[in-house]
């Protein structure tokens, strides 16, 4: 019931007690006006309920509204005209880092990082004199090692002192579109480096097979001495050996992308393999003047180990093949040492070594296809790629210590699982 109906009863309630002060009634009359009051009531009565019924209603809407308000995905709070933050709900206190109580009355530019200050003080300007929706996107202080960053809309409120503001953590999102341009910049590298490859490839490849191709037609002429005869065969074997090493290559890294490449552990003998790598490696060091040395870390009883012997040999030569290759003078040596449950190999030379900036990169695929300091030697570039994988397949880890000019050493670890 509002004011108005309220008043209007009272004014014919009280003409009803003037009335029946200035005469007499009949019963008939007494029994209407008993009537009339009874009425009445319970018109009061019923509007009662219904204003109790209304208040119930605003109370439970109230309710809704403040639970959706504190408890929103997103972040709502409200500023002062100088910034000061005068409430807020739970996700904006979470976005902020702090207790929602802590965060009453305290300056909203506080936990904005330093770089996005003045963006954000553009942005609260603009809102009040604007009387406009505002946008920006900040980032805030660092708590600890997190970065996050807000995409804030606000709006100015109708009293003009105060603003309304929402926050939505745009961290993963802007994090998701740098890693997505960084993976396109990847993908893009990957396929200049694959182009590389290919053009490379057809190079290493054609160069054998010129070799094989003519040195063959050369046998033909029936007057060669024995001693070109001889010659022109071994050429003709390198070539082949060196064309049988590319497409090794090029079918091991083809299985291992495909996943195609599986590990078959057996007994095997380290310090047989390591001794049939330098007896083989013996003479191509000798024809380069370089000392070649090997050196076993455990005697032939404890050398026994299960592992892919297949995968150790190829780790081993390709190492020990980058080293002699890569060196033209003084010394190679590899070898292993046991280090507790491990066996930590290593392949040493004096050779060009790498420099630093490279270091991180030598292990990637086709890597050697793009270095134009590098195209001087022959190879695919497939190696050390190969290599890491076989070791981390191994359960192992390898790394790389160079110096410019110095040298190289390639290290290995593998896990040492001795058999009697």
């Amino acid at each position: 019931m509002n004011k108005e109906n309220g008043l209007q009863l009272r004014q014919k309630a009280e003409k009803k007690l003037s009335e029946i002060s200035s005469k007499m009634f009949s019963e008939t009359d007494m029994m209407k006006l008993i009537h009339d009051l009874e009425v009445y009531q319970l018109e009061l009565e019923m509007q009662n309920e219904e204003l109790l019924y209304a208040k119930e209603k605003a109370e439970l809407a109230e309710k809704k509204y403040t639970e959706l308000y504190n408890f929103a995905p997103s972040g709502y709070l409200s500023l002062s005209k100088n910034g000061e933050i005068t409430g807020l709900n739970f996700m904006a206190a979470n976005i902020l880092g702090k207790e929602r109580s802590m965060l009453i009355k305290k300056m909203f530019a506080f936990f904005v990082s330093k770089e996005s200050r003045p963006v954000f003080h553009q942005f609260l300007q603009a809102l009040f004199s604007g009387k406009q929706k505002q946008c920006c996107e900040i980032k805030l202080e660092e708590t600890g090692n997190k970065v996050t960053i807000v995409n804030i809309e606000g709006i100015a409120a109708f009293d003009d002192e105060h603003c309304l503001l929402t926050l939505i953590d745009v961290t993963i999102c802007v994090e998701a579109a740098i890693e997505l341009t960084k993976a396109k910049e990847r993908a893009e590298e990957s396929d200049r480096l694959k182009s590389a490859f290919l053009a490379n490839m057809s190079h290493e490849i054609r160069t054998p097979m010129n070799g094989i191709l003519g040195f063959a037609e050369l046998l033909g002429d029936h007057d060669l001495s024995n001693e070109k005869h001889q010659f022109y065969i071994n050429i003709i074997e390198k070539s082949g050996r060196r064309m049988l090493n590319i497409i090794n290559d090029i079918i091991d890294i083809s299985k291992i992308e495909s996943g195609l490449m599986k590990v078959n552990l057996t007994k095997s003998e380290i310090n047989k393999q390591t001794e049939y790598i330098y007896t083989f490696f013996k003479p191509e060091a000798v024809e380069k003047g370089i000392t070649l040395t090997v050196k076993n870390g455990l005697p032939d009883g404890l050398s026994t180990v299960e592992t892919d012997r297949e995968k150790l040999y190829a780790i081993l030569i390709n190492l020990v093949k980058n080293a002699i290759k890569f060196t033209k003078r003084g010394t190679v040596e590899f070898g292993y040492t046991k280090k507790g449950a491990w066996l930590e190999f290593y392949s040493k030379d004096t050779g060009i070594g790498i420099p630093f900036e490279k270091q991180k990169l030598i292990f990637d695929r086709f890597i050697q296809a793009d270095d134009s300091s590098l195209k001087v030697f022959e190879g695919t570039g497939l190696g050390l790629s190969i290599s890491k994988s076989y070791v981390e397949m191994l359960g192992g880890t390898i790394w790389v210590e160079s110096e410019e000019g110095l040298g190289t050493t390639f290290y290995f670890r593998l896990p040492y699982n001795y058999v009697s």
